[in-house]
């Protein structure tokens, strides 16, 4: 019996099947490039927010526990407010850590008593070194972080900036004034920058 010819039957790709394939192919690789892949970097904002807000909060515990100035309360045990009896508050260009809280040009937490004292910034030397801030310590001596969770905050640091404000809360002042306005800006890189502000009145 003779055997039948099936080179008519036998299909493959053509050459221009092939090449439209292929771009096929490359358009779906730059859709995946240009809408998919990012999606996938912006899916760590919520989690770099939430970070963002524990460490601004405790950071601005830490700070709102402190007397509003070096000279108020200033026996520790007294109702005296900076301004009174003979208690001068301190000059706006002076506010800032004290000598003796300060060790090696870094804040001793512990030894810091009044809110401005907190005034700079808190993170590794490289990530203050953009900053128009005083280095003062890394985030961790400011807020407490355990071993386990530092990895967490290691792209996190802080900015604190703190000043007299104006009486109608409208404003920096340039004179001393009854109350600060303390600013915690958290940075995360690239995840955006997170503000925080509170005012201590001298009370």
């Amino acid at each position: 019996m003779p055997a039948r010819n099936t080179a008519g039957r036998q299909h493959g790709f053509t050459l221009i099947e092939g090449i439209l394939a292929i771009v096929i192919m490359a358009m779906a690789m730059v859709m995946l490039v240009s809408f998919l892949f990012p999606q996938t970097e912006q899916s760590a904002v919520p989690h770099y927010q939430a970070r963002a807000a524990a460490i601004g909060q405790a950071a601005m515990n830490e700070i709102l526990a402190r007397k509003f100035d070096e000279q108020s309360d200033p026996f520790n045990d007294s109702v005296i407010r900076c301004g009174e009896a003979s208690y001068t508050c301190t000059p706006p260009a002076l506010l800032g850590g004290d000598g003796s809280e300060l060790i090696s040009n870094l804040l001793n937490v512990g030894a810091a008593d009044d809110v401005d004292d907190f005034t700079g910034c808190w993170g590794t030397s490289a990530q203050c070194a953009g900053s128009g801030l005083t280095r003062l310590g890394n985030l961790q001596d400011l807020v407490k972080v355990s071993v386990a969770d530092e990895s967490d905050y290691r792209n996190i640091w802080l900015e604190v900036q703190v000043g007299y404000e104006l009486d109608a809360f409208d404003g920096a002042a340039t004179t001393v004034t009854a109350q600060k306005r303390i600013r915690v800006l958290v940075k995360t890189t690239r995840y955006g920058d997170y503000l925080f502000t509170a005012f201590r009145s001298n009370y």
